[in-house]
């Protein structure tokens, strides 16, 4: 599929071109680089290599500290990259208003990056606006325009749920399911590195576990202890590196709504859930098996990443937060403070009885929600129903129509 579309990032756009010295962060690949070169194209771009020296890769030259303050001192406009790994000459120069204000620095770390710019003695403390540069979200990406692909709805939405990963944009699903493992292993080592976390076996055996369903902290512990990869099956045995991968933007915690208390664990990105549960579930990146076989089974995977989709739309069209319901499980629930206000069912098949349907009015009806939502392909596959319907094409249509959302954040 040769797509090439640029999904705009308005909010961002708007940040970089405020003017004065503005900081980017973020887990790596999310675009920060891409989006900061193309709107501030008179801007020269440095990339800080490890070990600090700066690289200006349009003119292929590499400058040590003096060479890129004495550009600082001229007053230009600089973009520097992974600048978490600069000589601390360069932030002591920037607190004594040496370099311009017109100053962007990017980093692809999510918790590391807060030593320079939150801590007590923060360097960078309070002289950079900052912003956070996460996956596309639903609303950026159905507000985006995609040729031949928004004549089948349903499956622009199938595509939609991996371009959240701006590198899978205009991938095939047997291009992503070939190189899911590799791409996912090499994401987990290189945001690892940059977080200052040594890789070990048992983050990804983790990233496995929650990948299989295994989702509480009791059940990840008893997978690595099964595996031998913890002393003792115990939470406290995997909670330092839960919480390291929900810090650096690998995982993320829902709070579970009710009764039982707790969380739950799942993927951030797509791709790493699917990766990581092709090889769970079909041992598919360690036993040759024929492609195909890996593309029927990332389809029976595609309703579940439906959901978190469509869930994220929802949050963002309505500005609620989600969790998990366990009794009733229910796919989507979504609160403002202390109030349930939304709960929904994805049903993503191909046809669906009245029975199936009576059963979701029923379980949706036994919570106190505001509203009440079935998330199918197509509304015509749905009987008659007293609950709110949502397809494809209701999706893009809402997401359209909120446009301007996408301006205010």
């Amino acid at each position: 599929m040769a797509l090439r579309v640029v999904v705009e990032r308005p909010w961002l756009s708007r940040f970089l071109l405020s003017g004065g010295r503005r900081l980017l962060y973020g887990r790596r690949k999310t675009g920060k680089t891409f989006y900061a070169r193309r709107v501030l194209r008179e801007y020269q771009f440095f990339i800080v290599r490890r070990g600090g020296a700066i690289y200006d890769p349009v003119n292929d030259e590499t400058l040590d500290v003096a060479g890129f303050l004495r550009l600082c001192r001229l007053g230009e406009r600089i973009i520097l990259d992974e600048f978490h790994r600069a000589d601390p000459r360069i932030f002591d120069a920037v607190q004594a208003g040496v370099c311009s204000e017109e100053l962007v620095f990017i980093t692809s770390t999510l918790h590391y990056y807060r030593r320079f710019v939150e801590e007590p003695e923060a360097p960078l403390k309070g002289l950079f606006a900052v912003r956070r540069v996460g996956l596309l979200t639903p609303l950026e990406l159905l507000n985006t325009g995609w040729g031949g692909l928004e004549e089948e709805p349903a499956r622009l939405i199938e595509h939609l749920v991996f371009y959240q990963e701006p590198v899978l944009i205009g991938r095939s699903l047997g291009d992503i399911v070939a190189s899911g493992m590799e791409y996912a292993r090499s994401l987990l080592g290189e945001v690892l590195t940059e977080e200052d976390h040594r890789y070990t076996a048992r983050f990804d055996a983790i990233l496995e576990a929650i990948a299989a369903g295994r989702t509480r902290l009791t059940e990840i512990s008893s997978y690595l202890y099964l595996r031998g990869l913890i002393e003792k099956d115990s939470p406290s045995h995997v909670t330092k590196y839960l919480d390291v991968m929900v810090r650096v933007g690998l995982l993320e915690r829902l709070e579970v709504w009710g009764r039982r208390r707790g969380s739950i664990y799942r993927h951030y990105s797509p791709l790493t859930d699917l990766a990581y549960h092709l090889q769970a579930r079909y041992d598919f990146y360690e036993v040759p098996a024929p492609l195909e076989y890996g593309v029927r089974a990332a389809r029976q995977r595609l309703p579940l990443l439906v959901e978190v989709f469509a869930e994220r739309l929802l949050a963002q069209l309505y500005g609620l937060k989600p969790v998990k319901i366990l009794e009733p499980e229910v796919d989507i629930a979504l609160v403002r403070f202390k109030r349930l206000e939304l709960v929904a069912e994805v049903k993503w098949v191909s046809r669906l009885s009245r029975d199936e349907v009576r059963r979701v009015e029923e379980k949706l009806y036994r919570l106190e929600a505001e509203k009440r939502i079935l998330i199918v392909p197509d509304e015509s596959i749905v009987p008659e129903t007293s609950l709110e319907v949502w397809d494809a094409k209701r999706m893009i249509k809402e997401a359209r129509a909120a446009k301007s959302i996408l301006e205010n954040l």
